[in-house]
Order: structure tokens, then sequence, then C-alpha cells
């Protein structure tokens, strides 16, 4: 299992909580924040 604390990138419209996620592996660090900033769960996040 690789979850980790919920993350989101303020130029996507969901939030990432998984460290195998292509998707949010791809967020620059200047963008990326901690929670969930309310945005619903990464569909590929979800599937893993």
């Amino acid at each position: 299992m690789s979850k980790t604390a919920a993350f989101y990138s303020i130029k996507q419209n969901v939030h990432h909580n998984d460290t195998k996620c292509t998707e949010g592996n791809n967020i620059e660090t200047v963008n990326k924040r901690s929670g969930t900033g309310g945005k619903p769960l990464c569909s590929h996040c979800a599937r893993l």
C-alpha cells in the first residue's frame, strides 16, 4: 500500500493520496498543497 497524506495542486480539480499516482507525482512543488482542498479524489488514486 502506498497511501500518503492527502495533497493537491492549485492547478488541478482533484486531490491525491497515493504515492504511485503519476498525475500526483507530476505536481510541481510550487503548486503542491497539503490536504484535500475540498476537491474530490483523483480517479487514478481511487483505483490504486
